[in-house]
């Protein structure tokens, strides 16, 4: 079954999402509510991201980037004291299903602080595997998942008797291996296997990299909708050790109890930022 095409390497998607800070005082919205006595007011809310697609970059193009709406599944923010790193506040979470009927309004963050100063983690992934924040150097996903990861995380100062309206910038700090199924996909294949000597599944939100550099192992269920199509993407991703890595990959096509139907491997495939 020749039915790879890989490009060469493995990208960092440059995709950024703004949390657009309100301008003004604080708006009224759903989660806003005056702030108890002690403490202040702190917004922060969410607009459409501009988005490079990979297929544009593995080509080695460079085009104005859209503005398209927001697509990822989960929004968190989390505070930490910035002295001793402890969380704060309970992580909150906003995923997009709650934001259907409001689209242009997911998410938007309110919450009450004493005066003081915090570090603030923002992060907005894909897929329903639960996140477990340990501290703002160890982050990660139930399974080893690893999904398609943008983050912010920077100093907050909360000065008292006065309402804060932040805004930030979010990273993408995944790297992201995409193979194409050039022949249609056969009913017997079950999953697709990527198989990474570099990179890990435990993130660094501080530095945007990867705790370990232990490689990784990520199954992909085929799709019932991709059976007997071609052209179709397989796309695995990974937190990066550092912001190039050279590694190499093994793709397997498994079928029933996960059988290999086919396997190929590609050596030195440089990871990097782009």
């Amino acid at each position: 079954m020749g039915f790879y095409q890989y490009s060469g390497r493995v990208l960092m998607l440059p995709i950024l999402l703004c949390l657009a800070g309100l301008l003004g005082a604080c708006q009224a919205g759903p989660d806003d509510a005056s702030a108890p006595e002690g403490l202040q007011m702190v917004s922060l809310s969410v607009t459409n991201y501009r988005q490079i697609s990979f297929d544009d970059l593995s080509a080695g193009e460079t085009r104005a980037t859209e503005t398209v709406s927001m697509t990822l599944a989960n929004m968190s923010l989390t505070v930490f004291d910035a002295e001793t790193g402890a969380i704060v506040t309970p992580t909150i979470l906003h995923k997009s299903d709650d934001y259907l009927d409001k689209p242009l309004e997911f998410p938007s963050f309110t919450i009450a602080l004493p005066s003081g100063r915090y570090r603030v983690l923002v992060l907005g992934y894909n897929g329903s595997q639960a996140c477990n924040i340990q501290s703002l150097e160890r982050i990660s996903w139930a399974d080893n998942y690893v999904p398609n990861t943008f983050l912010y995380e920077g100093e907050l100062v909360v000065d008292k008797g006065t309402s804060l309206n932040k805004e930030v910038t979010l990273e993408h700090v995944v790297a992201a291996f995409r193979l194409n199924a050039e022949d249609a996909i056969p009913s017997e294949m079950k999953k697709m296997r990527f198989i990474g000597s570099a990179g890990g599944t435990v993130l660094n939100a501080r530095t945007g990299l990867a705790v370990q550099n232990t490689g990784r192992t990520s199954d992909i269920v085929v799709p019932a909708s991709y059976v007997g199509r071609a052209g179709v993407d397989f796309t695995a991703y990974i937190f990066l050790p550092e912001e190039q890595t050279t590694g190499s990959y093994t793709v397997q096509a498994l079928g029933q109890n996960d059988a290999i139907l086919y396997e190929k491997r590609f050596g030195d495939v440089c990871a990097l930022t782009t």
